[in-house]
């Protein structure tokens, strides 16, 4: 993809979220991954992985025997996962510089192909899914998480939080994405002749400051561009929603609900 498909920006403040968005989500991506049976000895693919992916779940499984790849198409993104990588000693894992759209990997390779939160930000639904089939073996497994916005919430409400939730939802939509794809992975999979297609679905509770509560501020703040040269929010409007948010989100009285994560995956006919 380029990087005017992606509509979140390459920041200091992106490469922030990515990363806490590994950590809050990894439990529940280890249960969901339990499920799905990976074995030792398996070829991974963590496509659109950023900065940290699932990566370190992934290679945990694979094991000594078996290998995974990590494919970006953003150089700081992969610098971070690089790191990460290193970091943790994941020997088996191997970070890729690629178009996820169009990558240089040969077909029929892979046990397992992932993507997480790549739907949602750019669309393209048919050509992503269409490159997930192509890479995955036959009787390989594909899995996607995507986020449905339904349950995300701040309490008691506060009208700045909720500006700034609805004006992301509507910078997804006008910027070719849907923050609300997660909605659709399942029968998507069901239709491209998947076989053993299930779904999860996953959501975290925010209370005490859990950082997860700054999530509207993080992405305002790498939409900010968006926002503002499209016309949805005055740039002195944005700055003081997310300054009001800040002020909110800092309470220990604050609680919330994170957005739904669907977690789907699909076996390709052998």
């Amino acid at each position: 993809m380029s990087h005017s498909e992606y509509l979140l920006t390459d920041t200091a403040n992106e490469l922030e979220r990515l990363r806490l968005q590994a950590r809050v989500w990894e439990p529940e991506t280890e249960a969901w991954l339990d499920r799905i049976g990976i074995q030792e000895g398996w070829r991974c693919l963590d496509l659109g992985c950023g900065a940290m992916g699932i990566l370190g779940p992934l290679s945990k499984r694979a094991g000594k025997t078996g290998s995974v790849v990590g494919l970006d198409r953003d150089p700081q993104q992969l610098a971070a996962a690089r790191a990460y990588a290193a970091e943790h000693k994941l020997g088996n894992v191997e970070i890729l510089l690629a178009d996820g759209y169009a990558s240089p990997l040969p077909s029929g390779t892979f046990d397992l192909v992932h993507v997480r939160f790549v739907f949602a930000p750019v669309g393209r639904d048919a050509a992503l899914l269409a490159e997930m089939l192509r890479l995955a073996k036959p009787g390989g497994i594909l899995a996607i998480q995507e986020p449905d916005a339904a349950a995300w919430t701040c309490y008691p409400p506060h009208p700045e939080w909720d500006t700034l939730k609805n004006v992301i939802l509507t910078a997804f939509r006008k910027g070719g994405g849907d923050f609300d794809a997660g909605r659709r992975t399942f029968g998507m999979l069901r239709q491209a002749g998947l076989e053993d297609v299930r779904m999860r679905a996953a959501v975290v509770a925010l209370h005490d400051g859990h950082p997860y509560l700054r999530l509207p501020i993080q992405f305002a703040t790498s939409l900010r561009s968006r926002i503002v040269d499209g016309g949805l929010m005055r740039e002195d409007e944005l700055t003081a929603a997310i300054a009001a948010c800040e002020r909110r989100v800092g309470d220990a009285a604050i609680s919330g609900m994170s957005f739904v994560v669907t977690q789907v995956s699909g076996r390709k006919h052998a």
